[in-house]
């Protein structure tokens, strides 16, 4: 169980210290994206899912530049995400993806046989976990790496289907057809190791080892958080609760169960709104409902 006080200083605003610190984020995280593809990833064929992935097989087939084909891939469903889900895909998603395909072209470009180790299993977990961390990075700054986020997302919003499943179907997909590429099943069980460690990297980087989180806010802007919450099609319900030394001193609760981005992003709501905000957060063996588990 996490809990913590919200202060003043921690909602960004312009060029204050956490404005700054998200945008090194981003672009530290983005760094770490490209430096894990350039030198682990792409030298040896490995297709560890997303667009990232996708555009290594592209690259096989046409011979383009990796972070052209990626940047060509993600703004458009970067513009389709905005038109879809609404303006939750925003300038720091914009800069992530720009930044990580421009550090990738570079670096193949200064050195177009950047392998720092002939082992795959070494290339698939050292740089699954280099990605994993880069992505988490720019997530805790608020942005995303776009691509397969921006479909689940879409699934998301018209199918109900939860975030985690759409992008395990978008990366079993993206999979397939880098086997179909390659034409090499051990680099398809190479590549399935990489999409784990990306994913087991963020998942204890970002949250420990609980990917669901239940969030409780307490707040005297409880109906303008609700709102927002709802706004960003998170759902939840009202408790009733009374502080001890208080108990006449009567408040809502906003409680919501999350996958660990949208635990991210209603916190961020909630402090915007009130940075006097009082937040709980706890880890969840499990979650069985709409958006979760059936």
């Amino acid at each position: 169980m996490t809990e913590f006080k919200v202060r003043e200083e921690q909602v960004e605003s312009l060029f204050s210290r956490l404005w700054f610190r998200n945008y090194v984020l981003i672009i530290f995280g983005s760094a770490l994206l490209a430096i894990a593809v350039a030198f682990f990833i792409a030298p040896h064929n490995l297709v560890p899912g997303g667009v990232f992935g996708l555009s290594i097989a592209i690259n096989q087939l046409t011979g383009f530049p990796i972070g052209a084909i990626s940047l060509a891939i993600n703004i458009p469903l970067l513009l389709l995400g905005f038109w879809v889900v609404g303006a939750s895909f925003g300038i720091k998603t914009l800069l992530s993806l720009i930044l990580s395909s421009v550090f990738i072209d570079t670096i193949m470009f200064l050195n177009p046989e950047p392998i720092v180790t002939s082992d795959v299993l070494v290339s698939a977990l050292f740089g699954g976990a280099l990605i994993g961390l880069g992505v988490a990075l720019i997530i805790t700054a608020g942005g995303t790496t776009g691509g397969s986020d921006v479909i689940a997302a879409m699934l998301h919003k018209k199918f109900n289907l939860s975030i985690g499943r759409g992008l395990i179907m978008i990366d079993g997909i993206i999979l397939g057809f880098g086997y179909t590429v390659f034409r090499d099943l051990e680099l398809a069980a190479y590549s399935v190791i990489g999409i784990i460690a990306i994913s087991r990297t963020i998942d204890i980087f970002l949250n420990g080892m609980s990917l669901k989180k239940v969030v409780l806010v307490m707040s005297d802007k409880h109906e303008e958080i609700r709102k927002a919450v709802l706004a960003n099609d998170f759902g939840g319900s009202l408790l009733n609760g009374s502080g001890m030394f208080y108990p006449d001193n009567e408040k809502k609760i906003i409680i919501s169960a999350l996958d660990r981005k949208g635990m991210l992003k209603v916190v961020n709501i909630s402090k915007k709104i009130d940075p006097d905000v009082f937040i709980t957060i706890l880890n969840a063996a499990d979650v069985i409902g709409s958006g979760f588990r059936r």
